[in-house]
């Protein structure tokens, strides 16, 4: 095994000082972007230079209004090209090489009249793989909530033996980053495919026992040994190099049969060469070498690691960002991400200490978002539970005896029909020590599918944790004091419904509860609405199946339910 210790003095970018004023409140919030460092916003996908990008072309486009772009150099064409005169607005470049890494510099014009050039921003094109995304959970789920989408297991087991069975279909490589592993039928499958003559390396946690790996083994392994942050990855790249046997397996759970058999985790499961060969990037940064000795000279970890990993890739149709921590400024794409919320977020995590990402959180519950969130680690040093809950957010702390919520997930307007809906997942926690000294990866998939299917879990987690805002005792009991103020229209529907106040009065408030009901009683969807009382609102129903439902809208103290059916 080989141990790696940091010698060198640590050396903090500009950008990463310029972040650290920005969340210390001497810079304007996140929203304000207009301020922030233009490198961090081409790094991020809203205001990316690559508007689209294919198997054989990517297409720039000057979107954003904070840059305009006025030339670019790709890696392979080797002259510097002005952006055609007359067409400001996109450029096509195309005859490039499926997942391919390339790099381009482009030429910029800021808002504020000012040139610059961003050089060497890497990208990889869109693969030829199949693109599939398997999300596995080891809990139960609520099916009720689901638009038709599943996960592919909500069994310990199947996960366990998914892992190894793909380390066993391995004909070229497996990588592995671990925090912690205890399982040694996982280490066995990876001795038999060092065996068969697959490489296999491993990276490791050195603070942790990682039991598993205390036997004779085929492969190297590398350990993160020093005390500035750990080595917290969670994944394993199978075949890299293949097109339609690449695998990448990332998510919360650790390699140890607690966290696979008991605690709250997830597991996904994406079938895409270009996602592997960018992990493989992290992974080989970390590793030091591209062969199957890890080279400790040139290994990095922590903030020795470089920003230099494509940001945003396509798998299939579906667009993923991805950041690796400390190196890639996490938190503040995953502010974006709750900053640009429409309609609801709601946050499964083991921990919450970072000050600047509940700040994100409390800012779009105060602008009437549906805002829930379960939190593991209520005591942890720093913890926001508090703080969210003082500004009125619907925060709850896990209290089911002996198992861990473990997931690091948001789910952002997988309720509604926004226009983007999507899922922060990774192993990236909620805290400072993630952020800026722990090894830690993290996807944003762009997916109402996806979204979908975490909303699924989170849903079940809701129920076991806050049982009073789950189900009701009886339809009956919420006839009992229901209103008659409000009207709803049309009444069957197929899609979506209108609920319009029948007669505006002086007690009506602009902040609107509703909630959806199963037949049964089981809470389906809930929602605030901001100006409510004062203009109609939709409840987008397309995704549910036909039948009966509730609906209860609450106006300060005084309740309504509405009889509805779902025709199809």
């Amino acid at each position: 095994m080989f141990c790696l210790g940091m010698k060198q003095q640590l050396m903090f970018r500009f950008t990463i000082s310029l972040f650290i004023l920005f969340f210390a409140g001497l810079l304007p919030l996140f929203s304000q972007l207009q301020e922030v460092n233009l490198f961090d916003l081409i790094n991020s996908k809203d205001h990316s230079p690559i508007e689209r990008i294919e198997t054989n072309a990517i297409s720039l486009q000057s979107n954003s209004p904070h840059y305009t772009i006025t030339g670019y150099n790709l890696s392979h064409l080797g002259v510097w090209e002005k952006k055609k005169e007359g067409n400001r607005n996109e450029e096509n470049i195309i005859d490039l090489t499926p997942s391919t890494l390339y790099y381009i510099s482009i030429a910029v014009e800021t808002n504020n009249s000012k040139k610059d050039t961003i050089w060497n921003i890497p990208f990889i094109t869109r693969s030829v793989s199949s693109g599939d995304i398997l999300v596995y959970f080891n809990s139960s789920i609520n099916e009720d909530v689901s638009n038709g989408s599943s996960p592919f297991s909500t069994s310990g087991t199947t996960i366990r033996n998914a892992i190894i069975q793909k380390i066993d279909d391995a004909q070229v490589s497996v990588d592995v980053a671990a925090y912690n592993i205890n399982r040694s039928d996982i280490v066995q499958a990876l001795n038999r495919a060092a065996n068969r003559g697959v490489r296999v390396r491993y990276i490791a946690e050195g603070e942790n026992a990682n039991t598993a790996l205390n036997t004779s083994l085929a492969f190297n392994v590398l350990k993160r040994d020093d005390e500035d942050g750990i080595m917290h990855h969670k994944f394993l790249i199978i075949d890299a190099s293949q097109e339609m046997d690449s695998w990448l397996i990332t998510g919360s759970t650790n390699l140890t049969t607690q966290q696979i058999a008991t605690d709250n985790n997830n597991a996904v499961f994406i079938q895409d060469q270009s996602l592997a060969q960018v992990f493989e990037m992290e992974f080989e940064e970390m590793w030091g070498s591209s062969t199957a000795q890890p080279n400790t000279n040139l290994s990095r970890f922590g903030q020795f690691k470089k920003d230099n990993t494509p940001k945003w890739l396509m798998v299939g149709d579906v667009p993923v960002e991805i950041y690796f921590s400390p190196s890639d400024n996490t938190s503040f794409h995953i502010s974006q991400a709750l900053l640009n919320a429409e309609e609801s977020i709601a946050l499964a995590l083991l921990l919450f200490t970072f000050n600047p990402l509940a700040n994100s959180v409390i800012q779009k519950h105060h602008q009437g978002l549906n805002v829930r969130g379960l939190i593991n680690d209520i005591d942890a040093s720093g913890s926001r539970y508090q703080a969210l809950l003082n500004n009125g957010v619907n925060v709850h702390a896990n209290s089911v005896p002996n198992i861990q919520l473990h997931h690091k997930y948001a789910i952002i307007d997988a309720e509604s029909n926004a226009e983007n809906p999507k899922v922060i997942t990774g192993s990236h926690n909620w805290t400072n020590r993630a952020e800026n000294h722990n090894d830690e990866n993290t996807l944003i998939i762009h997916d109402i599918d996806i979204a979908n299917i975490f909303r699924q879990e989170f849903e079940a987690r809701w129920c076991q944790i806050v049982s009073n805002d789950c189900f009701v005792s009886s339809i009956d009991e919420l006839f009992s004091y229901s209103e008659n103020s409000w009207h709803l229209y049309p009444n069957p529907t197929t899609d979506v419904v209108y609920i319009e106040r029948k007669e505006r009065t002086a007690e009506s408030t602009n902040r609107i509860n509703y909630s959806l009901f199963s037949s049964s009683g089981r809470l389906i969807k809930s929602g605030l609405k901001n100006n409510g009382a004062a203009n109609p609102f939709s409840i987008d129903l397309s995704h549910y199946p036909s039948g009966s439902y509730f609906i209860q809208i609450k106006e300060n103290d005084a309740y309504q339910l509405i009889h509805l059916n779902v025709l199809r």
